[in-house]
Formats: structure tokens, sequence, C-alpha cells
């Protein structure tokens, strides 16, 4: 009897111990999900605006907040710099790790730590992955008259092509081309974005860029494509293209075993290719929170149109996909990590010359404006294009000094612009 009496009062020591639990658990769960309502989220992006990184972050950040609890609602930044380099060493190192701030950079500056890249001050395995919105195609892309029509122009032309800085995709595959193919060409880096790349190519600057994904050109460049304004000599991936079969793939010109398997690391990045992480230090529960709503969010119908009638392609890979991928990527042999390593950094085979993004200066009339003024569209003189207005801007409406919502639709305007974006001054009548 008083075995039975013993064992009962373990038994219901236990049960004691397991409800404390998981009331603690469901506490702290009903704690993540209250904290979000009436919180405002910050959607970091680490290209300037008007590029695929930039439509991607932006479309998510429209309709994530949806399926998080107490939907709180996304403000988009665009925190350029080391083609996003410095927007992953920033969310690992000093932006607020409380789960309000999300990032998308590029697609191969995760593996910048692991091939031993000493700017990157991350380990890529140790950020909370939320999934990738797309896996990627890769092109070389040309102006239709920069004389670059096919891969051998590749090895016997020694064609120009733009990047946004060390550790991003243009520059990476413009060393692993040289390293691995062995082709000729040579990178003027630093432009702030592919936009800023884009007007370099139409002003003979350079004359392409790669790494420019193929969801990215349709995207933003569709007319060029039917137009004919730009060329596709390669395509770069391990597998080709449905829209692109006639394009030779990467994986035809590099055959070695050694040069392959380095190929089949730095690759990797395109499956994902659209990433999205909070930094490490995010409260797990939180995590959690937000793994789930960026996966619903990827069956959510006005997503999914908006990403359609922004021709933004989708082939989503989950958060714990990522960090399987990155996982199987961190424990391969040193020897194969090492020449990815080299193909992807070495220097010896490529000539580098540093970007100047050139200041320009149109007429024309403001056809649109958003967010307050932070954002301008203008036309005139058979040209037109978006403006990122920042507090620097200088603005004047009939020679006087004023804000950006003084800024109107009609105004007629000259829009002092750096690169293909950034207004300097806007000077209106």
């Amino acid at each position: 009897m008083k075995r039975i009496i013993a064992y009962t009062g373990m038994g219901a020591l236990a049960m004691g111990a397991l409800a404390l639990a998981a009331a603690s658990g469901a506490a702290m769960a009903q704690s993540a999900k209250s904290f979000y309502k009436g919180k405002r989220m910050t959607m970091y992006i680490g290209y300037s605006a008007g590029g695929g990184y930039d439509r991607y972050g932006r479309t998510l950040g429209r309709h994530m907040g949806r399926h998080i609890p107490g939907n709180p609602r996304f403000t988009a930044k665009n925190y350029t710099g080391a083609g996003s380099m410095r927007l992953a060493n920033s969310l690992y190192n000093t932006i607020k790790q409380d789960g309000t701030n999300v990032a998308t950079f590029g697609r191969q500056v995760p593996l910048e730590h692991l091939t031993g890249n000493p700017k990157a001050k991350f380990n890529a395995n140790k950020f909370n992955w939320l999934g990738s919105i797309n896996q990627e195609t890769s092109t070389c892309a040309f102006w239709h008259t920069s004389g670059i029509k096919t891969v051998d122009d590749l090895f016997n032309k020694n064609p120009i092509v733009g990047g946004t800085g060390v550790g991003s995709g243009t520059d990476i595959q413009a060393m692993m081309l040289n390293n691995l193919m062995g082709t000729k060409l040579r990178l003027i880096s630093g432009y702030p974005g592919g936009v800023d790349i884009n007007l370099a190519m139409e002003r003979g600057e350079v004359h392409g860029r790669c790494a420019w994904s193929w969801s990215s050109v349709i995207a933003t460049r569709k007319k060029w494509v039917d137009e004919k304004k730009i060329v596709i000599p390669l395509q770069i991936a391990l597998f080709p293209h449905k829209d692109l079969m006639h394009v030779p793939l990467v994986t035809k010109y590099i055959t070695k075993k050694k040069d392959r398997q380095a190929l089949e690391l730095i690759l990797a990045g395109l499956v994902m290719g659209r990433p999205f992480a909070v930094g490490p230090k995010v409260p797990a529960d939180r995590v959690v929170i937000l793994q789930a709503a960026f996966d619903a969010t990827m069956k959510d119908k006005k997503f999914i149109a908006e990403a359609k009638k922004g021709r933004l392609p989708l082939n989503p890979v989950s958060g714990k996909g990522i960090q399987k991928l990155l996982a199987g990527l961190y424990a391969l042999p040193k020897e194969v990590i090492d020449h990815a390593r080299d193909a992807m950094s070495k220097t010896n085979n490529i000539t580098i010359t540093k970007a100047v993004v050139k200041t320009y200066v149109h007429k024309g009339k403001i056809t649109k404006i958003k967010r307050g003024g932070k954002r301008v569209s203008w036309k005139g003189g058979g040209a037109k294009g978006k403006l990122r207005v920042g507090g620097k801007t200088k603005i004047t409406v009939s020679g006087k000094k004023a804000k950006r919502k003084a800024l109107k639709k009609g105004m007629s305007c000259t829009f002092t612009v750096k690169g293909a974006q950034k207004a300097l001054k806007i000077a209106c009548g």
C-alpha cells in the first residue's frame, strides 16, 4: 500500500512538472504571438531600388505581415554596399535582433564566410533562415551593340562586365568564369545595384553583366528581351532553364572533376536564389513564427497574384531547406572549399577597375509620386526614370527650398541624378 502511495506521489510530481513545462511553453508561444502586435517591421534589401532583389523584397513585405500574429506592417529599406555583404554583416552583428528586422542579400554572400573571405563578419550557418522565394538560373547578358554574341566571344573579345562589389554574385561569377572556364572577362566593380549596371550597359561603359538572374531579367527588362536589346550567350546553372534551352550551359565548358566540384559549391547559392533571414540571436519562438509566416505567404493567393503580375517567378525553398543546404556545404572537404574559394576570389586572371558612378541631368515632368515623395517617376526628352529621393536630396520649387511632400505630379523639373536612380537635386518650376 505504501508503495502504491509512493508511486502515485511520484506520478503526481511528474505530472505537475509536465503541466508546468507545458504552461511555460504555452506562455512563451503566447508571448511571441503578442509581441508583434502594433510593431513596425523593417525589410532590409541589400541592393538599390528597382532590381530583382528589391522587387522580391518589397513584394514579400507587402504580404508577409498578414501571416504574423498581430499583423505588423513592413517598411522596406535599401541598405547597399559591398555587393550586399554590408547588410549581411550588419544583420549578424549590429541590427537589432528582436525579430522585427528581416533581410535579403545576394545569394552568393552566404558562401563568403565558408570560403574564407575575411570581410565576411558572419557565419552563414548560424543565421536564422526564413526561406527563399525562388531558385535561380544566372545568365551573362550583353548589350546588342557590344559585339558580344556567342560563348566564343567571351574567350576572344575581352568583354567588360559590370559588378556591384566584393562578394556579390556579379563579381564572383566573373572571376569564376575566368578561373574555371578560361574566359577573358574584364570587370568594372562598385556599381550600387543592377539598375546602375543596366544604365552603364546602355551608355557603353560596360558591355554586359553576369550573375543576372533570368527571373530578374524577365521581371525588370522583359522588353529588352522581346526587342533583342540584349544577347545571352551563356547560362550559369547546374541544369538548363526551360526558357533557355537554346543557350549553352556553363557545365559544358567545365569538365575537370576538381573544377566541377568547385562549380557545384559555388552554384549552390542559386538554390537559395532570393534568400531571407533574421539574425542568429532572434528568440527561437519568434523565428518559428516568422518561418511559418514566410511559408504561408508562399501559398497566399494575393502574394502569388502580385508576383505573377510583376513577372516574379516563384519556386520557394523553406528556411529549414536552406539551413540543411548550408550545413551540408560547411561539411565539405577542405580541398573542395579551398578550390571554390580560389575560383571565386583569385584576381590574377582578371582585370578589375573601380566603377565611376556618373551624374546625369534630366529634364521632364513628374509622372508619379510614391511614399510621400521618397519615390518619384519622371518622363521627358524621350526618356523616363524612377528616382530615390532621400533626406539629403536638395529640392527647390519656384526657386525656394522645399521638402519632398511639395513635389506634385505634373510639375516640370530638372533632375540631377547620380547613377540610375539616386536624386541629388530636384528643381521644379
